[in-house]
């Protein structure tokens, strides 16, 4: 029989594949990009079993302690990336799901963090811990339950993470078509599981006006309640087949202001109450008034026109030949240092500088690149770029984003737009 969430979990991958073709800065969008990069560095800490006579220990009502899931390598820095958690900012949410084999329910912890961000982290729970268990080959299959730490959050810049992170103002679901039930994410099974291995996992953050959530179930619709005060809500269900295909799942962000709501899933009805009024949203709505839509985010909010026109210095560093081999390119090879004067700073993870390669070499594939990272006013910027290239005629621009829900906020005022462009000039 079909998996009655499979049609939600499809959608969700084919509208963040057509995003993806695009820029890819809307926040506002279908997208999968924070889950496809989730952990693919990360060290390796789920697999593959059969159940076998681990069945009673998991459905026992708890589970001795092993080792802490590995945190991400490099040391997390509080002005970039997602930032660290903040103190006292970690909350595991009363809301839990059943396993459909019983034994530890799910649960589900939001960060906020020093830039910023709400930060979602799922997993299954004992003794008010989040945590992953030791089977289908995780953790050595040890059927031990294994806590996660609040500090283990998406960490782009050395290929970790876990999960997403939101704005303010900000509204996301998810899913997980294949997951493993060891509550392990964004690494697939090793080999080809069973279907009793994995679960479907639907999930998300709807913001405090929402009230309920309706979804499709074998037996026809159902609503739910979220939970009070964060609009969270979490469906774990069975797999009666493994798909063909293994896939990690998408998520959609959205906005929510006043009482306009900027987030419509196909595959799903949310029912939202602003004082009086009682509306809702969704493929899945019940019958009854839509929630107003903000307008539309200008494309230039995330995809700027407009250009200070300040200089930027760009210069090709020579690279070792050892390094030229390992990029399959000639010898020599170079790898550019940008450099910019900052005219806005940024002070958490509502704006960014970003920049823009281009270049008219035969065969160049320049990759654009950004700086998740604190910035003064005024400070001078010096980046280098994430490839090796050959070329020496490539052109880099840079621009200030600004990633709020409609492109502007308190957090972060200024609108995106193109600081300037430079193309490459000396040589060391």
């Amino acid at each position: 029989m079909t998996d009655p969430y499979r049609f939600l979990g499809e959608t969700l991958v084919a509208a963040a594949r057509r995003r993806q073709a695009g820029r890819g800065h809307d926040r506002g969008a279908w997208r999968r990009r924070s889950w496809l990069s989730r952990r693919l560095n990360a060290p390796v800490i789920a697999g593959l079993i059969a159940l076998g006579g681990a069945a009673a220990a998991l459905a026992a009502s708890g589970l001795l302690n092993g080792s802490p899931v590995p945190e991400p390598q490099g040391a997390p820095s509080a002005n970039a990336g997602t930032g660290v958690p903040t103190r006292g900012g970690a909350r595991l949410l009363a809301l839990r799901a059943a396993d459909p084999e019983g034994g530890l329910p799910w649960g589900m912890r939001l960060v906020h963090t020093t830039r910023g961000e709400v930060c979602v982290q799922i997993g299954r729970v004992q003794d008010g811990q989040l945590g992953q268990l030791g089977i289908d080959g995780a953790f050595h299959d040890d059927a031990r339950f294994h806590p996660l730490s609040a500090a283990t959050l998406p960490n782009f810049t050395n290929g970790y993470a876990d999960l997403i992170c939101l704005l303010p103002r900000e509204v996301m679901l998810g899913y997980g078509p294949t997951e493993d039930r060891n509550a392990e994410w964004g690494v697939g099974p090793r080999g080809r599981p069973s279907a009793r291995q994995l679960r479907s996992i639907s999930w998300g953050l709807l913001g405090p006006h929402a009230v309920s959530v309706t979804y499709r179930t074998e037996s026809g619709l159902r609503t739910s309640p979220v939970s009070p005060g964060t609009g969270a809500y979490m469906i774990v269900e069975p797999l009666r087949s493994v798909p063909a295909r293994i896939t990690i799942g998408g998520f959609q962000t959205g906005s929510i202001s006043g009482h306009e709501v900027g987030i419509d899933p196909p595959g799903l009805g949310i029912t939202y109450r602003f004082g009086s009024l009682v509306c809702s949203v969704g493929g899945l709505a019940p019958p009854g008034r839509r929630c107003p839509a903000p307008a539309p985010t200008p494309t230039s909010a995330y995809r700027p026109t407009r250009s200070l026109h300040e200089p930027v210095r760009a210069t090709a560093v020579v690279q070792s030949r050892a390094v030229c081999r390992a990029a399959y390119l000639l010898d020599p090879c170079y790898r550019a240092e940008v450099e910019f004067t900052a005219p806005y700073a940024v002070a958490n993870a509502a704006g960014e500088y970003n920049v823009i390669a281009r270049s008219s070499c035969h065969n160049a594939t320049p990759s654009d690149w950004n700086m998740e990272r604190d910035v003064r006013r005024g400070e001078t910027v010096r980046t280098m770029s994430l490839g090796e290239f050959n070329c020496t005629s490539d052109q880099f621009e840079v621009e200030y984003l600004n990633l709020s829900p409609g492109g502007s906020s308190p957090r972060a005022r200024h609108r995106s737009v193109i600081v300037g462009a430079g193309t490459l000039g000396e040589v060391r």
